[in-house]
């Protein structure tokens, strides 16, 4: 295959054979599997509609089929990729940019973003076809190191889909939902059937994008990782209740906290046998801001 089938649409058409030409074969224990679909690809570029002026941030860039066309109508992109072995094929398919992409070959959740977006003069935008073991972890370091992003277009299992849109009372509801709601709004967009990648993976995908909200104080806790430890330390104990949580979870020292806590439960006008999973995503946060407050007063 030449270096100009690799910058054309026989690229796309081939994709596993050009894998196995350059000896490169899917990472199972990375959870590699690559889109290869045009009509999917060509609807996530639709749906960010990248203006030249904007930022875009790929995470999990794999062969870069998705890498090129988002360079092809923005001047700024920034793709992460953990998997260095394939940069061979990013240096020929990348070659014929007027604005190539900048490559980055590191673990997502380690990247210094912030010397990579100074200088911001459009949107930011984030998209990424993200592996499902790592999916809580990169959304929640998404929300923590792009906290100015303008969209996010996320390709995840369908399974995860309905973590991310869970609502109180559920059983998937928890620190995913629960962040993610209180830094924007979730809407589910279409599935991708398994035929759409190589390799063909045992499940079915979804694609779904977060805008943000205008609450900046919202957004402030969303992106705070003690927040996220917070969540993650109290749903341990979701069938407790809320009170008796706080307390296995480490959070209720003493009676200085207990009188902080009636005051919470009688303004949001909870029940004694509450449970963290009843709560609302502004609760949990005001929650959080109490635990903050009664810290830092010195009172724990």
């Amino acid at each position: 295959m030449s270096s100009q089938d690799l910058k054309g649409e026989a690229f796309k058409a081939s994709l596993p054979s050009l894998l196995k030409q350059h000896q490169i074969f899917p990472t199972h224990a990375l959870g590699q599997v690559f889109l290869h679909d045009e009509k999917v690809i060509q609807f996530i570029l639709e749906t960010l509609a990248p203006a030249p002026t904007d930022t875009i941030v790929e995470i999990g860039a794999g062969p870069g089929i998705i890498t090129k066309e988002l360079a092809l109508h923005s001047e700024r992109v920034i793709a992460v990729e953990i998997d260095r072995k394939f940069k061979k094929i990013h240096d020929v398919l990348m070659s014929d940019l007027k604005h190539p992409p900048r490559m980055i070959y590191e673990d997502a959740r380690q990247v210094d973003y912030e010397p990579l977006l100074e200088d911001l003069k459009g949107r930011l935008l984030v998209f990424g076809n993200l592996p499902y073991y790592l999916t809580t972890e990169l959304i929640l370091t998404a929300l923590q190191r792009f906290p100015g992003l303008s969209k996010a277009l996320f390709m995840v299992e369908d399974e995860v889909s309905e973590r991310l849109l869970a609502k109180p009372g559920t059983k998937k509801y928890g620190t995913l939902s629960i962040a993610t709601r209180l830094f924007g709004h979730w809407r589910y967009l279409r599935t991708v059937s398994r035929a759409s990648f190589y390799p063909k993976p045992r499940i079915t995908s979804a694609l779904l994008t977060l805008t943000p909200n205008e609450d900046e104080s919202h957004k402030t806790i969303a992106c705070d990782p003690s927040f996220h430890r917070f969540l993650t330390s109290l749903f341990q104990y979701r069938r407790k209740t809320l009170q008796n949580a706080l307390k296995l979870s480490g959070y209720w020292l003493d009676d200085d906290f207990g009188f902080e806590f009636q005051k919470f439960k009688q303004d949001e006008q909870l029940s004694d046998e509450v449970r963290a999973e009843d709560l609302e995503a502004r609760q949990l946060a005001s929650l959080f801001r109490m635990a903050q407050f009664v810290r830092s007063a010195g009172l724990l």
